[in-house]
């Protein structure tokens, strides 16, 4: 068995991002085939959009293939998490919507894996402002982007604890001018 996960990430010029996460089992071999046959057993695409605070405002779910017709009957539960954050509480949300014999454990665990989001949408908005290099990088200035507009990066990992290297580094630099997009320096 391989399990594969995809989430792929992408600004709008709205300021909002569109998201596409996918979750797909295949099986390979066993007792149903010979060991280079492969079947698909679970395939689940959630797609939708997020503020830039990480509030969801679309979601939707599909289920291309699935092992039972009664599978897709979780997909619908999936419209009462639009609205919430996917930095506050978005567990408890997920799990309260479509844990257990209310959904599908698949389709949950993906829903869960959306938190990532976090991440990559806070990777882009920093890159907005200064590009991802290693001079950026090795400067601090990057990360002293990061931290202002993500103050919550601090003692996020093991390389971004308050005190250590990195982040001393970034706060040692004047604090770097952060705007949204669109906006100009007197917004």
């Amino acid at each position: 068995m391989e399990r594969r996960r995809l989430l792929e990430v992408t600004p709008q010029d709205d300021g909002t991002f569109t998201f596409r996460a996918t979750l797909t089992d295949e099986s390979f071999g066993g007792n149903y085939a010979t060991a280079a046959d492969s079947v698909v057993v679970h395939d689940f695409v959630v797609v939708g959009r997020v503020t830039r605070e990480l509030e969801v405002l679309e979601l939707e779910a599909e289920a291309p293939t699935h092992p039972y017709d009664l599978c897709p009957r979780a997909l619908a539960a999936c419209a009462a998490l639009v609205g919430g954050s996917l930095q506050s509480g978005w567990r408890r949300k997920v799990l309260g919507v479509g844990g257990g014999t209310s959904g599908c454990t698949h389709l949950t665990s993906l829903l869960l894996s959306l938190t990532e989001l976090t991440t990559l949408s806070f990777f882009l908005q920093i890159n907005e402002h200064l590009p991802y290099d290693r001079a950026s990088r090795s400067t601090g200035a990057w990360m002293a982007v990061g931290l202002g507009l993500a103050p919550q990066l601090g003692d996020a990992c093991h390389v971004l604890t308050r005190d250590g290297e990195v982040l001393t580094a970034a706060r040692s630099l004047p604090d770097p001018v952060v705007r949204r997009p669109g906006t100009t320096a007197g917004e």
